[in-house]
């Protein structure tokens, strides 16, 4: 069985530099899951966290057809975008 990583990907800018995409790892979901069960703790996961770049900003949380859940800001200001997504590890 696979082992299944709940994997955050937030866009950063340093300076005035161009966006850069920073992931980190939150989970790793180790005991036997199917896609579906990982699936599962993913929506629990999402629902709950909250990125660190979008602290004190009020948000609401999509999922997209593939999975992913985006943390989506409800203030007019821009704000760089940041995901919640499952991955399955190959290598370690």
């Amino acid at each position: 069985m696979p082992i299944w990583l709940i994997v955050e990907e937030e866009a950063r800018t340093v300076g005035e530099g161009a966006p850069s995409r920073r992931f980190t790892v939150l989970d790793r979901l180790t005991r036997n899951r199917t896609r579906t069960e990982a699936l599962a703790e993913l929506d629990k996961k999402a629902r709950r966290h909250h990125p660190q770049s979008l602290k004190g900003v009020p948000c609401t949380v999509a999922r997209d057809a593939d999975g992913t859940f985006w943390y989506l800001p409800k203030s007019a200001k821009p704000h760089l975008p940041c995901a919640l997504r499952l991955m399955e590890e190959i290598r370690r």
